[in-house]
């Protein structure tokens, strides 16, 4: 959909899953800035299963924004960034994902895979990332 605020358009689109199944990208393309949301927080992707998230689908999700037109980005959560930011961003989850996927098809069970996390991604052992990205990681990835 889009809208104009002081005469400027701003867009918000669907581009796919990753944080859950309804996030949408922001743009604004007089401007050439994209605010991800959580599509981009942080460190490392919390994937909220309960909403719908895929870490699986996150990175076509951001293959799509990137196609936009723009040089700013504005994640959900940390500093402002650019478009290189992104795509390391990206990467990051495709990394992620496929050393996961490696740990689970290797046999590592949900407390060896919580370990992993918090020692190679500093997943604190009671965080949100523990709780709703771990087990839905179990399940996706196997």
């Amino acid at each position: 959909t889009s809208v104009f605020l002081g005469g400027k358009e701003v867009r918000a689109r669907f581009m796919g899953r990753g944080h859950t199944n309804g996030d949408a990208v922001v743009y604004f393309p007089l401007l050439k800035v994209v605010h991800t949301g959580d599509l981009m927080a942080g460190a490392s992707p919390l994937i909220d299963y309960s909403g719908g998230g895929s870490v699986v689908e996150w990175s076509n999700t951001l293959d799509n924004a990137m196609k936009l037109d723009f040089d700013t980005v504005i994640p959900g959560h940390g500093p402002v960034t650019n478009k290189a930011g992104l795509q390391a961003y990206r990467d990051n989850i495709v990394k992620m994902r496929d050393r996961v996927t490696k740990e689970i098809r290797s046999g590592k069970n949900q407390a060896d895979i919580a370990k992993f996390m918090e020692t190679e991604y500093m997943w604190a052992p009671n965080s949100l990332q523990q709780q709703w990205s771990v087990p839905g990681l179990m399940t996706e990835l196997k």
